[in-house]
């Protein structure tokens, strides 16, 4: 595929999962006339609703930039891999970690600027300590069940998303309704990656579908806010 090609391949799965999406909650609002237990507005991301309403360009900065770097190298790289996934995988879960844990103790830019060294520094050191040979075997398993990795990568990224609304761990009918359309997004990040051959790509489609959702997400704001203060002119 040409360059043209990849990234008409890139919009078109962007659409196909905004279409999947809407087709997805329809369904969901027909069926929750005879099941309320689907009706998911019982939870909440907290963290996703202060940070619109106070800091917006964190908000940029972490869902648009730093989730869809950090996320796609934690759970895309292990869909039909090259030498460099391997090792991006690797790099990946403890910076991921390590940026949640700090996070909470020194300002955010800070931690960001140090998970970018780190990520960094391990990708380089570990590029020159486990060579194509350490990875041949792992890559050939990965590759040989695609589609079961792509499966199943798509559903654990869904379920880890569980925590963006419950501080443990728990499932119910509301839960699987909000993770299900990041299971789709997750398979189409998948689908892009195999598609066009690299994890810039999926990288891309996260970019776009988390820069789309915060968009929203602030016009609503901005309006609430707006409607609150003519509200209270009145």
């Amino acid at each position: 595929m040409t360059s043209s090609e990849k990234t008409r391949f890139l919009f078109l799965s962007f659409f196909k999962m905004w279409g999947l999406y809407i087709l997805f909650y329809i369904t969901v609002f027909i069926l929750s006339i005879w099941i309320p237990e689907l009706k998911s507005d019982t939870y909440e991301d907290n963290n996703l609703n202060e940070l619109l309403q106070n800091n917006s360009f964190k908000l940029f900065v972490l869902a648009c930039i730093f989730a869809p770097i950090i996320e796609e190298m934690m759970f895309r790289t292990l869909v039909k891999p090259t030498h460099s996934d391997i090792i991006l995988f690797i790099c990946s879960w403890p910076v991921f970690i390590g940026f949640h844990f700090l996070s909470t103790k020194i300002h955010w830019g800070i931690t960001l600027a140090f998970s970018a060294v780190l990520l960094f520094t391990l990708f380089y050191i570990l590029k020159h300590l486990i060579t194509e040979n350490h990875t041949q075997r792992l890559r050939n398993f990965l590759h040989k069940h695609l589609t079961i990795i792509l499966i199943l990568v798509s559903i654990i990224f869904g379920l880890v998303h569980i925590n963006n609304y419950v501080d443990t761990f728990i499932i119910d009918l509301a839960l699987i309704v909000l993770i299900i359309p990041r299971i789709i997004s997750g398979f189409l990040m998948g689908w892009v990656k195999i598609k066009n051959q690299g994890l810039i790509w999926s990288i891309g489609l996260h970019f776009m579908n988390n820069i789309f959702i915060i968009g929203i997400g602030i016009l609503i704001s901005k309006k609430a806010e707006t409607l609150s203060l003519v509200y209270v002119s009145l």
